[in-house]
């Protein structure tokens, strides 16, 4: 179907986040960090785009890319699909490069810049593999924050509100799924903390995990039904 240039410029926007989003989403399936491609180029001496560059883009916040960017993701993929890893010393980025797919669609299986390009313009659409955000990649000790965070959170409500902590733990693990409530409860109560794998499932966008939603909405429900220093309103209920 055709597309004229105004409406080009009228969806520039959308597709210029959708492109942002689609990167994003290349760079987690293949288990990245904003930080990899940079430290490989360093490694092996070519120049790709800066980590800071490809921030900005994935928020969809870059404006308009100068064609440099283009060329610079295109030789990232060409080395890519080409397995071209050059002279890499450090363990943790040859993990990394170890099963990295390249971007492309049925098409064109390894997209060039020019295929960058269209689809930057909404030329040419996201390819289906990279449409859905996987979940972001992060170690135990991301995930341990975590945890700690959202157990100082419950401990903060507790005192804050002068709750009774038994009843308020288990009226905050009945607002989890019943899957996921057991695990949730044992890392409230510091029996353990949350590993990287089990935080995938229950990861929402961004940076927002569903413990953290359930943490907020109980929150939020004692607010609503309580005044500082224990005074009862309406009596909260759990979450749903």
């Amino acid at each position: 179907m055709a597309i004229t240039y105004a409406e080009l410029l009228e969806q520039q926007g959308p597709n210029r986040s959708g492109f942002g989003r689609m990167l994003l989403n290349w760079r987690r399936r293949n288990g990245w960090t904003q930080y990899t491609a940079c430290s490989w180029a360093e490694e092996a001496g070519f120049e790709t785009i800066s980590y800071g560059n490809l921030s900005v883009i994935e928020q969809g916040k870059a404006g308009e890319l100068r064609q440099k960017a283009f060329w610079q993701l295109g030789e990232l993929n060409r080395r890519i699909a080409e397995q071209e890893w050059g002279t890499v010393k450090t363990q943790a980025i040859k993990q990394k490069l170890d099963g990295a797919i390249p971007l492309g669609d049925g098409d064109c299986p390894i997209w060039t810049a020019l295929e960058l390009w269209a689809c930057y313009c909404g030329l040419r659409q996201v390819p289906a593999a990279f449409l859905a955000t996987p979940p972001p990649t992060i170690g135990q000790r991301k995930a341990t924050e975590l945890s700690a965070k959202w157990r100082q959170q419950l401990r903060r409500v507790v005192e804050e509100w002068a709750l009774d902590p038994s009843e308020a733990i288990t009226t905050l693990a009945a607002a989890a799924s019943e899957d996921h409530r057991k695990r949730f409860y044992a890392v409230l109560t510091g029996f353990g903390d949350y590993k990287p794998d089990e935080l995938a499932p229950l990861w929402i966008g961004a940076d927002q995990y569903l413990p953290k939603r359930w943490l907020d909405q109980w929150e939020d429900s004692n607010r609503q039904g309580r005044k500082p220093g224990g005074s009862r309103g309406k009596k909260p209920t759990a979450p749903k």
